[in-house]
C-alpha cells in the first residue's frame, strides 16, 4: 500500500491551508498513493473560532477522495456541545470509514480545558492492515500502542503539532512505538513554528523510512506481510505476561 505523508504548514484562514493541501494530495495521487495522512489540527491549529469551518474542509476531503479514489486521513477541530474536540477523520471513496477522537489531551496546550477526551480506541482494515488511530500525544503512552497491537493493529497513524523544541523526544518515541509493537508507524507533524518536527515513517523494526523536514511530501510503499512474518519470526507480543502487569490498570499516584 503506497503511503503518503504531507509534511504541511497552516496557512491563516482554513481555506487557504485546505487549498495547499489539496495540492498536495493531487501530488500524492499522480505517484499512485492509496493514503495519505495530513497533520493534527491540520486546516486551524487551536484556533478554536476557526472550528465552524471544519464541516466544509471534510466536505472537500470527502469529495476529494471520492474522485481520486484514495484514503485520505487528517486531524480537525470540531466543536462538542460547550467543548471542541480534537478529532481525526479517515474518509475514503464511499464516505467516512472512521472517526478517532483524541484520547489523552496534553495539558501544555490547555486541551484539558477546552476539549473533551476520547473515550475509545478506533481501528479499521485497509488493504492487508488493520489500522490503529491515534493524534500526538498519544505517542506518550505505551500502554495505548500496545493495546492496538494485542488486537492485531500493524499500522499506526499518528497525525500530529509536535513543537520542534520536543524534536528529540519525537524522533525516539514514534521509533519506539513502531519497533516496540512491530508495527508500521506514519506520523505526520505540523511544518510551521512553533511546531516543525519532521513527519516520519518508521517500519516494523523502527528504522526510518522516510522524512520530511520541511512542506512537502514523501510516499512509502507498506508491506502487509511484513509485520506478520516478522511477528513470527521474532516473538515479542506472545511473550508478555500480562498478568504482573496489573498496575498499570491503577489510577496514577501523580496528578
Amino acid at each position: 500500500m503506497k503511503t503518503a505523508l504531507l509534511h504541511l504548514a497552516t496557512r491563516e484562514t482554513p481555506e487557504a491551508t485546505l487549498g495547499a493541501a489539496l495540492g498536495l494530495l493531487e501530488q500524492v495521487h499522480r505517484q499512485g498513493a492509496d493514503l495519505a495522512l495530513l497533520p493534527e489540527l491540520f486546516p486551524s491549529g487551536y484556533r478554536y473560532s476557526d472550528a465552524e469551518k471544519t464541516p466544509f474542509v471534510l466536505s472537500e476531503l470527502q469529495a476529494f477522495a471520492q474522485k481520486s479514489g484514495m484514503v485520505v486521513a487528517g486531524g480537525v477541530l470540531e466543536r462538542s456541545g460547550e467543548r471542541y474536540a480534537n478529532r481525526m477523520y479517515v474518509l475514503g471513496p464511499n464516505g467516512q470509514m472512521a472517526r478517532y477522537t483524541k484520547i489523552h489531551l496534553i495539558p501544555a496546550f490547555g486541551e484539558p480545558e477546552t476539549m473533551i477526551p476520547g473515550g475509545e480506541l478506533v481501528t479499521l482494515e485497509l488493504q492487508g492492515f488493520k489500522v490503529g488511530l491515534t493524534i500526538c500525544f498519544d505517542l506518550r503512552f505505551p500502554e495505548l500502542f500496545r493495546a492496538y497491537a494485542v488486537d492485531g493493529v500493524d499500522l499506526f497513524l499518528v497525525p500530529s503539532a509536535w513543537p520542534g523544541s520536543r524534536a528529540y523526544a519525537w524522533e525516539l518515541l514514534t521509533k519506539a512505538r513502531a519497533a516496540e509493537n512491530q508495527a508500521y508507524l506514519i506520523a505526520v507533524n505540523h511544518a510551521e513554528e512553533p511546531f516543525g518536527a519532521a513527519s516520519v515513517a518508521a517500519d516494523p523494526m523502527g528504522m526510518e523510512m522516510a522524512r520530511v523536514e520541511a512542506e512537502g511530501i514523501a510516499v512509502v510503499e507498506l508491506d502487509p506481510s511484513l509485520p506478520k512474518r516478522l511477528r513470527k519470526e521474532f516473538r515479542v507480543l506472545s511473550e508478555r505476561r500480562p498478568e504482573l502487569y496489573t498496575g498499570l490498570l491503577k489510577s496514577p499516584a501523580i496528578k
